[in-house]
């Protein structure tokens, strides 16, 4: 399984597998005002359940058995898969995906208001973890009572597997994970939880299980994925509330969502078990590379997902140029993008949402005893957010942080690098070069939202005065620069000089003090 938006080979030559979500891979123009698809959300936390498997052994379950499901089930029901929130609850403090209750809550329901403008009335959670059951329950009911669109949660438990330290059937789904990882378990813990009958999830020390090695994986696997297709099967039958209403179904996609990463797994700090975590050398002397990215609208010649395609590939890039001391995290899939809002199939958080989900990813890490962290920004909404976090992280956690950028080539225009900076010539070449087969070249235009050569001082951007904006007041088809200009070469040869200037950037804060 390959990283959506992330290269196939080692080479500077950029592809994307097809293996990649659906909703990210759509553009703007493939949402049609309503669809009795059911938009699945996947919920992955990341940390220690005392399995001594990879902190991301809850994606690695539920990423391999959805994706599994989407392959195999046939075209009716139809389902979207939303790119996974890695985030949750959890008792236990060495968790990296670590947040508090009133931000998941309030991150669950921004993006439930994302899908239903997309004119989904089905949203499903797909989530893994036992500690966000009664969050996403208390958050799946308030979303159906005020956004008016239909809610549906399927947990682990429900297709016969179960993380929770206290489940008979823990130990079958710890040999299925190992089966899934191609590792064997290397435990930490072996105690028992204090007041279990009484404190709900007072899991101070976690039981270790003796490792099943005569249990049938690929039996329990298969046998899995094949209930939970006949649970979403059950979902999409459902009538709808607004049953009577007529709606318009688009053709169903049988790309399947997207799946754990398997490359570079060595630098992805998720994949290390807590042992390895714990016995790791010079964290506060490496860089934790934290991909923020988005998921709107780039005109209708580009997916959705542009911008979370191209931090994976720069991810990728940097990892083979940087050769040690780089960590990274997975990527924020979802930004600030309220601008975009009136077009379908963007996600917006809000700005306090997005602020409170690095504060809480860079404390988790922070514990973790690691010292500096670099914010790979690839979508302009969010900086001025994460400017302001990144100060506030210094001051509270006397943490090294900063922001870094893949910059736009000097080949373009004065007009295209003042004015072209969404959807433009830049972007359209970087998906023609790592994603060529998610670009419609005869849908791309070209439109500036100024020029150059305009009276007057005011502008919505870089000028002595400036007026706020959404997309739709200065780009009416959603494209602000040349996007006609666009080609594979320009992508490839921009993206590697842009990779190969950051990966300058690391090796010289790498080596001061």
């Amino acid at each position: 399984m390959l990283i959506p938006g992330m290269p196939s080979s080692s080479s500077d030559s950029f592809s994307v597998s097809p293996a990649t979500w659906s909703w990210a891979n759509r553009p703007t123009t493939a949402f049609p005002p309503s669809t009795d698809d059911v938009a699945i959300l996947p919920i992955y936390g990341l940390g220690d359940l005392g399995l001594g498997l990879s902190l991301d052994v809850e994606e690695v379950l539920g990423a391999s058995i959805l994706t599994t499901t989407c392959q195999t089930t046939p075209p009716n029901p139809a389902v979207t898969v939303l790119p996974p929130l890695r985030f949750g609850l959890s008792p236990y403090q060495n968790a990296m995906g670590r947040v508090d209750p009133d931000t998941l809550h309030k991150t669950l329901k921004e993006i439930a208001q994302g899908v239903t403008r997309a004119g989904y009335k089905k949203l499903l959670f797909w989530s893994t973890s036992p500690w966000n059951s009664e969050l996403v329950d208390t958050a799946s009911r308030d979303i159906h009572i005020e956004q008016k669109i239909q809610t549906f949660i399927i947990e682990l438990e429900g297709i016969g597997l179960s993380l929770h330290p206290a489940s008979s059937d823990r130990a079958k789904t710890q040999a299925l994970a190992a089966h899934l990882s191609d590792c064997a378990p290397d435990p930490t813990n072996d105690g028992q939880p204090r007041d279990a009958s009484f404190r709900p999830g007072n899991w101070t020390d976690l039981p270790t299980i003796e490792f099943d090695t005569d249990s049938s994986a690929s039996e329990l696997f298969d046998k899995s994925a094949e209930l939970l297709a006949e649970l979403i099967s059950e979902v999409s039958q459902r009538a709808p509330v607004d049953a009577g209403e007529a709606v318009r179904i688009r053709p169903h996609s049988s790309s399947p969502p997207e799946c754990y990463p398997t490359h570079h797994r060595d630098r992805y700090l998720p994949a290390l078990s807590r042992k390895k975590l714990l016995q790791l050398e010079r964290k506060a002397d490496s860089i934790v590379i934290i991909p923020v990215a988005a998921i709107e609208q780039h005109g209708a010649h580009l997916p959705v997902g542009v911008d979370s395609m191209i931090a994976e590939a720069a991810c990728h890039g940097l990892a083979e140029r940087v050769a040690s001391d780089l960590w990274f995290c997975p990527p924020l899939y979802y930004g600030k993008s309220n601008e975009h809002e009136d077009f379908p199939g963007t996600i917006s958080l809000s700005a306090q949402s997005l602020r409170q989900l690095i504060i809480a990813l860079v404390r988790n890490l922070h514990a973790h005893g690691f010292r500096q962290f670099a914010l790979l920004n690839t979508h302009g909404g969010n900086s001025s957010v994460l400017t302001y976090t990144i100060r506030e992280l210094q001051q509270e956690l006397n943490v090294r942080a900063g922001m870094l950028r893949l910059k736009a080539t000097e080949e373009l225009s004065a007009q295209e690098k003042t004015w072209g900076f969404h959807a433009g010539e830049w972007e359209t070449s970087v998906m023609l070069a790592i994603a060529p087969e998610r670009v419609e070249m005869k849908r791309a235009i070209c439109h500036y939202p100024a020029s150059l050569e305009d009276p007057g001082k005011l502008r919505p951007e870089n000028a002595p005065v400036i007026f706020s904006w959404k997309t739709r007041d200065i780009a009416p088809e959603g494209v602000m620069g040349d996007a006609t200009k666009g080609t594979a070469a320009k992508g490839e040869r921009w993206l590697k000089a842009a990779l190969d200037d950051v990966a300058v950037q690391i090796r010289e804060l790498l080596q001061r003090p």
